[in-house]
């Protein structure tokens, strides 16, 4: 073999690895239990070795909830989201209603690198009323109604590659699920969930050294802290009942504590 025809195989080979480590770039979205009717819609990362912090510009996503069921908009990554309410009867689906939740942010956002495997908070909504049956999630990008109502359809659009240029595409496959972990709840099955966790007190609230957590009626399986930007900075998953924060910076974080049915967040101020 020739030396024209090994460069020639070089490059082939090289060019097929830059695509699959492209392909391996992209985000999906979940859906995340606050508790007390609050969710939070997040942006995960697919499984990923690029260390180039993605800048979002905008994202859309659509959420579904049960026929008469009302959400309220509490916070957004550009603090100017919308939330443009549909009727199910209007396209066919007489039980449910829907929200398409979109913005474009005034200037880009910037979320941490894929590599890190962070999920990004996007939009917190609270679901009106206590309602007890029904299902709330995220409208798959390949489910029957986001593919005859295609504007309905997840979408992120933001640069992902370090090439010195701002080039904002869509992250998000059209033509998949684009959701991943947890991205519906069962409002017949929540409330008694939530139940689980009613018993769990944490002090003390502000914070300095060690947050203290008691809960006599459950057995808790992971605790993680997460900064304002939805960032991990702490994560444990035995000896529970305390955790050192020490090290972190004073501010605000959001403490999730996770028992094997469910999950609970409180708001943390580290002093």
């Amino acid at each position: 073999m020739n030396t024209h025809n090994i460069t020639t195989i070089i490059i082939i080979l090289l060019s097929l690895f830059t695509i699959q480590i492209h392909a391996q770039d992209g985000y999906t979205y979940t859906l995340i239990d606050n508790s007390s009717y609050s969710f939070t819609i997040g942006a995960v990362p697919n499984t990923s070795a690029n260390n180039f912090a993605t800048s979002m510009q905008s994202y859309g996503f659509t959420i579904i909830v049960p026929d008469g069921v009302t959400i309220s908009m509490t916070s957004s990554l550009g603090n100017a989201a919308s939330a443009t309410f549909f009727d199910g009867t209007a396209v066919g689906q007489p039980s449910i209603d829907g929200y398409l939740i979109t913005e474009t942010l005034g200037s880009p956002v910037s979320l941490v690198a894929p590599s890190t495997g962070t999920t990004s908070n996007v939009v917190t909504i609270q679901v009106n009323g206590s309602p007890t049956s029904g299902i709330i999630y995220i409208l798959e990008n390949n489910a029957a109604l986001a593919t005859t109502v295609t504007p309905l359809k997840s979408f992120m659009q933001a640069d992902m590659i370090d090439n010195g240029m701002a080039e904002f595409v869509n992250v998000v496959d059209p033509n998949t699920a684009a959701v991943s972990g947890m991205s519906s709840f069962d409002f017949s099955t929540l409330s008694v969930k939530k139940n689980e966790l009613s018993s769990l007190a944490v002090y003390p609230n502000p914070v300095k050294d060690i947050i203290h957590i008691t809960n006599t009626n459950v057995n808790l399986v992971k605790a993680e802290l997460h900064n304002l930007n939805g960032q991990l900075v702490l994560s444990k998953e035995n000896n529970l009942t305390a955790i050192n924060v020490n090290s972190l910076t004073s501010g605000i974080y959001m403490l999730k504590i996770y028992s094997e049915k469910t999950q609970k967040t409180i708001k943390i101020l580290k002093q």
